[in-house]
């Protein structure tokens, strides 16, 4: 199975005469002649580089990328001191203050070593909030108020707790890699000559309470306790981290309006004309600076606020996710007239449509042993009907 996808990126600026945009350049980036260059690009703490760029009406950024699916094994293995502050650092959305230190104490009290800690946190967030979207409010305060977020909720809290305890830690910031605009967050904490360890809370949580949410989806779904250490491999990256510092310096309108702002720690937040003292919340790929102007700003939706981007995988898994949806609709429709009718041959073609859907999800990788018990009764069924 191919390890790579291609991510087609796009924003057009439809409404202002001018805005400003930050995101971070992925490393598979080749800028053609008629590619929009960014008007300045400087490395970050996370070692990507952030690029910034002014689009006037009706100018658009499209970047179309091909990149290898996600993995730690190629991050590095130490860090320097600045890189330690810059995880251990206090944020609003992952706040350091004395109620996470205390819970991170109050969790970690019998456990040794940094990878026990970070397992007892793992354990303690998995066991102890819920998943919902769209949540509430944004951040760790609103959190650990109403026991209920999403991927970021979750991702936000992993972080506060284990950089209370001077793990380092860090919100990453991506997708599912596949479909269009499939948005996730997740963690991962840093041990000397081990590197960066991946830790996924919301889906851990989502697999252990409602193990069959994915059950016909196109992702790849692990038992909820490998979550900690491991991913299913099936992912890409935006931003290496939460709360990035913008620059050149984003400064907030003092009258920040749009008709739904969204809540960070209770409090309203208008994305696109304020930051988190000069930082963008996340990078999912972008954050954007609008003009202000009230009229507007009350019509903004999803693609004015984050642009739109779709994930398409290389190799087979295209056509068995498209085989293994055509299957399905053929089974259920002849199956639905072999009842009426009680044809030979539409039982048979129900049968083997079953059957290749079933090894559709298996060629996959998708829900594995589910699948496989699927596929031995409906081959039996079949050659019993064929008998």
């Amino acid at each position: 199975m191919s390890k790579t996808v291609t991510v087609d990126f796009f924003y057009r600026n439809e409404l202002f005469e001018k805005l400003q945009l930050w995101m971070i350049i992925p490393t598979a980036t080749q800028f053609n002649e008629n590619s929009l260059k960014p008007d300045q690009v400087r490395e970050i703490p996370t070692g990507e580089k952030l690029a910034f760029y002014v689009l006037n009406k009706n100018q658009s950024l499209h970047l179309n990328y091909e990149i290898e699916l996600y993995s730690t094994k190629n991050e590095k293995k130490t860090l320097t001191d600045e890189e330690k502050d810059f995880y251990l650092r206090n944020t609003i959305l992952s706040p350091i203050n004395k109620e996470i230190t205390r819970l991170a104490n109050e969790i970690t009290y019998q456990q040794k070593n940094d990878i026990e800690k970070a397992h007892a946190i793992f354990h303690y967030i998995v066991d102890n909030y819920r998943y919902i979207y769209p949540p509430i409010s944004r951040g760790v305060n609103s959190f650990l108020e109403v026991k209920e977020g999403d991927c970021g909720e979750f991702s936000f809290l992993f972080t506060a707790l284990c950089r209370a305890l001077k793990i380092p830690a860090r919100t990453v910031v991506g997708s599912w890699a596949y479909g269009k605009m499939n948005a996730h967050v997740w963690n991962e904490f840093f041990l000397e000559d081990e590197g960066w360890i991946s830790v996924d809370t919301s889906m851990a949580y989502l697999q252990k309470r409602r193990p069959f949410k994915y059950f016909d989806s196109s992702l790849i779904t692990l038992h909820w306790k490998n979550y900690f250490g491991e991913t299913e491999g099936q992912r890409v990256v935006f931003s290496k981290d939460a709360e990035i510092e913008l620059l050149p310096k984003y400064k907030n309108d003092e009258e920040a309006f749009t008709l739904n702002p969204m809540l960070i720690n209770g409090e309203p937040f208008c994305w696109g004309q304020q930051s988190l003292n000069g930082r963008a919340p996340y990078l999912q790929p972008i954050y954007v600076k609008f003009e202000q102007n009230d009229d507007l700003l009350s019509t903004l939706d999803l693609p004015h606020l984050f642009g739109t981007w779709e994930i398409k995988e290389h190799g087979i898994k295209p056509f068995l996710d498209d085989l293994k949806k055509f299957s399905l609709i053929i089974a259920l429709l002849t199956m639905a007239l072999s009842f009426i009718f009680q044809n030979f041959y539409l039982e048979v073609t129900y049968k083997s449509m079953f059957i290749i859907f079933s090894l559709c999800f298996i060629l996959r990788r998708e829900r594995i042993i589910i699948f496989s018990i699927f596929l031995l009764l409906m081959s039996l069924s079949l050659l019993s009907t064929l008998d």
